[in-house]
């Protein structure tokens, strides 16, 4: 039962975490041993000096208490990585039975197991701390070599821990947060209702996008003093506001085909459709059209957020063109983004206004039905 179990874990977790994060594993791996192995030294080195100065990262590693830290702290978020993706693993409802198979063994032999796939998770940063350790033994440094092997073990029984009592908590009924208690009798618009999704299921996501802008502009103030009389400038920062909504744009299309996809049914004009969906637009965009009325005054910020509700729509009606996904659409938004540059450059983009509206309502007329159709 116990090698079943195993098995399983090992199959269910590790196959799975490590085909999910491949790329970003074989990225570090390829730099690492290219460090270390075929960095070329600048100036005069003697030869008995070579094999120093190709390790030398690795021995500042476990001779440098700061290098360490860093790679503690690399280390952490590295276990953090593995433990969100069991936590994630574990909450699917394809995982279940491991709620009513699994913890029938005894906590001891559950705790051994989950030691063990941790182990397995951990075999990148295990091969080079143990790597680490016997360059540092070699060298003298007994104390710091043991201390960081000492940590990733210390690591690995703290996940499987936290792996352990999460397999073996109770599963709760859904709670309502404070949005939907507070929202609960509120009339609310079909048309808004991505917006409730939005502060309700995906805050984290509308957290990042927003830090994402007030990034892109403290970075823009930084760089250009006389941000406040170049109108180009302004522009062309809002453009990049709009392209770090992209996530909630494409997210905003998923939201639609799940949930929405009834409303072709109802008799709603086009044009309704159309505009009122922008509303969401508005809604998420409520903090920079603050920001821009309070920093440029009145008629800058009602230009700036026409001209940023237009780009939205104009990036929203990528998503009906027929077979269309997050790659393709990044893509596209990305190439009307530079196209947005060149015609801001000439200082022609007043223009980009009613040309981003009028373009964004010919797709939808056009490819209306496909905004709900089936992926």
């Amino acid at each position: 039962m116990l090698q079943l179990s195993n098995l399983a874990l090992r199959k269910i977790f590790v196959g799975g975490f490590y085909r999910t994060h491949a790329g970003m594993l074989v990225f570090v791996f390829v730099m690492l041993i290219s460090y270390c192995l075929f960095i070329n030294t600048l100036g005069t080195v003697m030869p008995d000096q070579i094999d120093f100065w190709q390790f030398f990262f690795t021995i500042s590693l476990v001779s440098n208490p700061l290098i360490m830290g860093f790679y503690l702290f690399a280390s952490v978020l590295y276990a953090y990585k593995g433990l969100q993706y069991v936590t994630s693993q574990l909450a699917l409802p394809q995982q279940e039975f491991l709620y009513y198979s699994f913890t029938a063994s005894s906590k001891k032999q559950q705790f051994k197991t989950w030691c063990i796939v941790q182990v397995y998770l951990f075999i990148p940063v295990l091969s080079y701390t143990f790597y680490a350790s016997i360059i540092g033994l070699v060298f003298g440094y007994y104390l710091i070599s043991t201390g960081i092997l000492c940590f990733q073990l210390l690591l690995i029984i703290g996940c499987a821990y936290l792996s352990l009592k999460e397999n073996n908590r109770l599963i709760t009924k859904n709670t309502f947060n404070w949005l939907v208690r507070i929202s609960r009798k509120w009339n609310k618009p079909v048309f808004l209702l991505y917006s409730f999704q939005v502060f309700n299921q995906s805050k984290l996501a509308y957290v990042l996008t927003k830090l994402l802008s007030w990034l892109l502009i403290s970075s823009v103030f930084m760089l250009f003093a006389d941000i406040k009389e170049n109108s180009r400038l302004l522009m062309l920062i809002t453009s990049c506001i709009v392209v770090a909504h992209a996530v909630l744009i494409y997210q905003e299309r998923v939201f639609n085909n799940r949930y929405l996809a009834f409303l072709p049914n109802f008799p709603f004009p086009k044009a309704k459709m159309f505009f009122s969906f922008g509303l969401n637009y508005l809604l998420l965009l409520l903090p920079e059209i603050c920001w821009m009325a309070n920093r440029f005054g009145l008629i800058t910020s009602l230009g700036l957020a026409a001209f940023a509700f237009s780009a939205i729509l104009s990036f929203r009606s990528l998503l009906l063109l027929d077979g269309i996904r997050i790659k393709g659409f990044l893509i596209l938004v990305f190439c009307q983004f530079f196209l947005f540059y060149i015609v801001i450059i000439f200082g022609l983009g007043l223009i980009l206004i009613p040309m981003n509206i009028v373009t964004a309502w010919l797709v939808f007329k056009g490819n209306y039905l496909n905004d709900y159709a089936l992926n």
